[in-house]
C-alpha cells in the first residue's frame, strides 16, 4: 500500500484480493454473497450531465469559468468519454437542448434532426444521448415559462419541449427530465392558481402531441428562483401533475431541492410504494441548491436502501428501474474531478445498501426493537466496502481509483491547452 497524488491510499492486486476475501468472510456470516454484490455494482450505471463540462455556472458566480472547460456540446462529449473509460460507469450524457444544440441556432430555430450529429458522434465515443431536458430559463422566461401569463412565451416553450421530445424519442434514451423556473418573488406577484392552471394546461399538450415512446419525469424544487413560491415546490406537486397526464409522466427527485431536514428517502419509499414512474437527480448541498460533488453520507445510504430494497435499481427487468443522473455543476472546484467523485461515492453508497442484513432487519423491525433495527443499518454503513468496488474494477481492467487516474493521465493539462481561450 502506498499514498497516490491525490492523497488516497493504493493498494495492489494482491492487498485488494486479500481484502475482498476477508470482507467476503464477514459477509458470509451474514447470509450476503460478497461475488453478488460485485456484480451489481459492476453493473451501475449513471447518467452523467453534459452541463458540468462546459462554462455554464462561471457566469452565475462572477466570470470565474473552469479551466479547460468544453467550448461545444462535441467537446463536453469528449469529456464525458474519458469519465465513462475510467470509470466504466456513465455510458450516456443527459443533455440540454437549449444549451446543447450541435448548430448553435437561436433558441427558436432548434431543430431536433440536428441532433442526429451528435447521436452520431456521441456513439463513435461509445456513448449515448440520455435523458433530454428542454430548457425553460432563457431569454424571455423571467416571467415565467409554461406558467407564464403570456400566451406567446407558453406556446414558444410548448414547440421548444415538444422539439425535446422527438430529440429523445429519435436520438436518445426516450425520456424527458423537465425542471420550471416558474415561480414569484412577492404575494401578489402572480395568481398562483392561475400560474398552476397554466403550467398543467400546457403539460398536458405536450403529453397529448409528444410521441408515445416518450416518458417525462417531472422535478420539483422548494425555491429558486422564486423566493415566495415556487409553482412546482414539491414531490406531491409533481406527483399530482404526473399523474392528470397519464402513466408515461413521473417523478424526478433532486437531492439539492428540499427544505433541510425532509426526510428525502421516505419520498423514495412512498413514490416505489405508490409505483410511480420515477428518477433521481444526485448531488449534495450544504445551504440550498449548491450542486456539489456527491459525498458518500448517512443519507445517501438510505436513499439507495429504499432504492434496492425497493427493486428499482439493479432490477434485471430494464424497464422497473428508475433513471438514475448526476445534476451538480458547482463553481470552483475541478470539474472532471467533481464528477469522478460522485460516480465513486455513488458506488460506495450502493455497495453499503448492498449488504444490508434485511432477515435480521426485518426481525427487529417486527420486535419493534427501536435502536436494534436502526444499528442494522449502522453496521452495513460503517462497513469499508471498498474492497468489493476496487476489486470489480480491476476485473473490468479499469482503474481502481479513477480520479487518481485523471490526475495522472495529462487530459487535464491537455484540454487546458486546447481550451485556452474559453469565456
Amino acid at each position: 500500500m502506498r499514498e497516490g497524488e491525490t492523497g488516497v491510499a493504493e493498494y495492489s492486486r494482491e492487498e485488494i484480493t486479500v481484502r475482498y476475501d476477508v470482507l467476503g468472510k464477514n459477509l458470509a456470516e451474514k447470509g450476503i454473497d460478497i461475488d453478488k454484490v460485485k456484480e451489481k455494482i459492476s453493473k451501475f450505471t449513471v447518467e452523467v450531465p453534459s452541463w458540468i463540462f462546459g462554462v455554464f455556472g462561471g457566469g452565475r458566480f462572477s466570470g470565474y469559468v473552469s479551466p479547460g472547460a468544453a467550448r461545444d456540446v462535441f467537446e463536453k462529449f469528449d469529456d464525458a468519454s474519458f469519465v465513462h473509460k475510467l470509470t466504466g460507469a456513465a455510458p450516456r450524457v443527459s443533455i440540454h437542448i437549449g444549451w446543447d444544440d450541435p448548430d448553435q441556432a437561436p433558441f427558436d430555430e432548434i431543430q431536433a434532426d440536428s441532433f442526429k450529429k451528435l447521436r452520431d458522434y456521441a456513439q463513435k465515443l461509445g456513448l449515448g444521448i440520455g435523458t433530454v431536458s428542454p430548457t425553460y430559463f432563457l431569454e424571455g422566461t423571467h416571467f415565467g415559462s409554461l406558467s407564464a401569463n403570456d400566451p406567446k412565451v407558453r406556446r414558444s416553450l410548448i414547440e421548444h419541449s415538444l422539439t425535446a421530445a422527438e430529440v429523445a424519442s429519435n436520438y436518445a434514451t426516450g425520456v424527458l427530465t423537465l425542471w420550471f423556473p416558474d415561480g414569484s418573488l412577492y404575494p401578489g406577484q402572480v395568481n398562483m392558481r392561475r400560474a398552476e392552471r397554466n403550467l398543467k394546461n400546457s403539460l398536458k399538450e405536450i403529453y397529448q402531441r409528444m410521441p408515445e415512446t416518450v416518458r417525462m419525469l417531472i422535478e420539483y424544487k422548494f425555491f429558486e428562483p422564486g423566493t415566495y413560491h415556487t409553482v412546482i415546490s414539491d414531490y406531491a406537486v409533481a406527483s399530482d401533475l404526473a399523474r392528470s397526464l397519464g402513466n408515461r409522466a413521473g417523478v424526478l427527485v433532486d437531492l439539492g431541492h428540499h427544505p433541510h431536514g425532509v426526510n428525502v428517502e421516505h419520498i423514495v419509499a412512498r413514490l416505489i410504494e405508490n409505483k410511480v414512474l420515477a428518477g433521481v437527480h444526485f448531488n449534495s448541498r450544504y445551504a440550498a441548491d449548491d450542486d456539489h460533488a456527491v459525498e458518500p453520507n448517512m443519507q445517501l445510504f438510505r436513499i439507495f436502501h429504499e432504492l434496492v430494497t425497493g427493486s428499482v435499481i439493479g432490477n434485471p427487468k430494464a424497464e422497473k428501474n428508475w433513471e438514475y443522473m448526476i445534476d451538480q455543476c458547482s463553481a470552483l472546484e475541478n470539474r472532471i474531478h467533481a464528477v469522478l467523485h460522485s460516480i465513486d461515492s455513488l458506488m460506495v453508497s450502493y455497495a453499503k445498501a448492498l449488504i444490508v442484513d434485511e432477515d435480521k432487519l426485518l426481525k427487529y423491525q417486527n420486535e419493534n426493537r427501536i435502536i436494534l433495527a436502526n444499528r442494522v443499518l449502522l453496521d452495513a454503513y460503517l462497513t469499508d466496502v471498498r474492497p468489493i468496488i476496487y476489486m470489480a474494477r480491476m476485473e473490468k481492467h479499469l482503474p481502481i481509483d479513477p480520479v487518481e487516474a485523471y490526475v495522472r493521465s495529462g487530459y487535464q493539462e491537455k484540454i487546458e491547452k486546447e481550451r485556452a481561450n474559453v469565456k
